[in-house]
C-alpha cells in the first residue's frame, strides 16, 4: 500500500446523483480492492472499490453528502491503498449483482473472470449501461428469483441492498458480500469496521471486504 495523487481524466454521470469518475494514471489492483481517499470535508478517508471504465482506473461514486460531492468536484485526488484482499471466486458459473455506483468495479470482475453481470437501479440511467439492467424495487426482486443455474454469487451495493439479494440467492448458490461501506481507516488500525462473524470477529478493510454472507446473515 501507498500514499499517491489521481488526476481526473472524465467525470462521467450516469444518474442524478451517481458518477463514474477516471483518472489518467494507472495502478495495479486486485478485483474488489479499494483506496481511501481524502477529502477536506472530514478527517477520516472514505473508501471506493477500484474498477475500470473505458480502458482506465475508475471509480463510482455516489453523492450522498459533503465528502462525496467534494469527490465529483475535485481534478486531484489524494489516496492510499490499493486495500483489502482481492476477491477469487470459486470454480463454476458466478454472476455479479450491483448497484449503478458499482460500475468500473463490475466492469473489472466480468473482464478477469467472465461472469454475467446484473445491475439493479433506483432510477434509469443516463448513459447505456452494458449489462442487463432493471429499474426499481419490484423490478429487483423479480430478477434476482429468475436466477437459477449459478454456482457463485457477489454482491456489491448498500446494505439493505445486499440483505434483500442475500435472502433471495442463499439456496441458489454460495453468495459472497462486498462490505466496502463499513470503511474507516482502510488498514486495521482504527477498528471501525469491524464485524462480528460466526467466525469470531473481522475487520473488513484487512479481512474483507467481501466475506460469505452465511459468515454475516443466517
Amino acid at each position: 500500500m501507498e500514499n499517491f495523487s489521481l488526476s481526473r481524466c472524465e467525470l462521467i454521470q450516469l444518474s442524478e446523483d451517481t458518477f463514474i469518475v477516471t483518472f489518467n494514471e494507472r495502478i495495479d489492483f486486485e478485483p474488489t480492492q479499494f483506496i481511501m481517499i481524502e477529502t477536506e470535508t472530514s478527517i477520516v478517508r472514505k473508501p471506493f472499490g477500484l474498477g475500470r471504465w473505458n480502458d482506465r482506473l475508475a471509480i463510482g461514486v455516489q453523492v450522498i453528502g459533503p465528502g462525496t460531492a467534494y469527490m465529483v468536484q475535485q481534478e486531484k485526488l489524494y489516496a492510499h491503498g490499493p486495500c483489502g484482499r482481492g476477491f477469487v471466486p470459486p470454480e463454476g458459473r458466478g454472476a455479479v449483482i450491483a448497484t449503478l455506483a458499482c460500475l468500473p468495479m463490475v466492469f473489472d470482475l466480468q473482464e478477469r473472470y467472465n461472469c454475467d453481470v446484473l445491475i439493479g437501479s433506483v432510477d434509469e440511467p443516463w448513459i447505456e449501461v452494458p449489462f442487463p439492467l432493471v429499474v426499481g424495487d419490484e423490478a429487483f426482486l423479480k430478477m434476482l428469483q429468475s436466477l437459477n443455474g449459478y454456482d457463485w454469487f457477489l454482491v456489491i451495493g448498500s446494505d439493505q441492498m445486499e440483505k434483500i439479494a442475500y435472502d433471495a440467492l442463499k439456496n441458489k448458490g454460495e453468495v459472497f458480500v462486498s462490505f466496502n461501506e463499513y470503511m474507516a481507516c482502510g488498514i486495521g488500525a482504527c477498528r471501525g469496521c469491524a464485524k462480528v462473524t460466526k467466525h469470531g470477529l473481522k475487520h473488513l478493510c484487512i479481512d474483507g471486504p467481501v466475506l460469505r454472507g452465511e459468515e454475516v446473515w443466517n
